[in-house]
């Protein structure tokens, strides 16, 4: 494959990337919402009078706690996939061998730059980026899926708790 055709590739791979960490983005606003209603309608029903308040039982407030802390579990991991991740510690160190990544551009001047991308292979820096990408998105993928696991199981908590209480009325 000629460089040209590789660099194509690379910059393929790239937007898939970028493609795929926005669309993990979005599920975790989705997540952080649901998350976030259920915990405040949790609030809601445990005001006095609702059918959260006074919880008989040893049982049921431990699953009503346990609930509520798997929500919150639930709502903190989406909002550390949505968290910008910077890197700024690093940024200083590895700007003059990346010119991709707005966080190593910033320390570039124009004519430093513009003299860059004549003479430097563009190749290992994309190669280089998507890598980084590739981490950054895998990371905010797990961290949604478990956001997700514990949202539902702190809802399900909720709801169970919500049931055997209306039932026992």
């Amino acid at each position: 494959m000629s460089n040209s055709k590789a660099l194509d590739t690379a910059w393929k791979v790239h937007q898939a990337n970028t493609d795929w960490t926005g669309k993990v983005d979005a599920k975790a606003s989705f997540v952080f919402a649901i998350t976030s209603a259920a915990i405040a309608t949790t609030v809601a029903l445990s005001t006095q009078g609702r059918v959260l308040d006074n919880l008989p039982g040893p049982w049921l407030q431990w699953l009503f706690w346990a609930g509520l802390v798997l929500l919150a579990l639930g709502a903190y991991l989406s909002s550390r996939v949505v968290s910008p991740r910077l890197r700024a510690t690093k940024m200083r160190e590895e700007y003059k061998s990346n010119f991709i990544y707005f966080g190593h551009l910033r320390y570039w001047s124009a004519a430093e730059l513009e003299v860059a991308l004549k003479e430097q292979d563009p190749l290992p820096v994309v190669s280089a980026q998507i890598v980084e990408m590739a981490k950054i998105a895998w990371r905010k993928h797990r961290f949604a899926q478990w956001a997700l696991r514990y949202g539902i199981a702190g809802a399900g908590l909720e709801a169970l708790v919500a049931l055997i209480v209306s039932a026992s009325l």
